[in-house]
């Protein structure tokens, strides 16, 4: 029961991710320091990083026939 709870408050979280404080504090942190650029290429970074894995994932469930 508590891990239902818990993806469900996750799931609630991630759609609702930009009325975050923590998300607000880290824009303003990045608009005030000039860092657009870094913090461009560190969530390029990550993205790329989730798309090796999706894809990772991907090809170890195909079944080859």
């Amino acid at each position: 029961m508590t891990t239902e709870l818990i993806q469900a408050e996750a799931i609630k979280n991630t759609k609702n991710f930009r009325n975050s404080a923590d998300i607000e504090n880290f824009y303003r942190f990045v608009h005030e320091n000039d860092l657009r650029f870094e913090a461009k290429k560190v969530f390029e970074l990550i993205m790329q990083t989730i798309n090796e894995k999706t894809k990772k994932k991907n090809r170890k469930s195909r079944k080859v026939q």
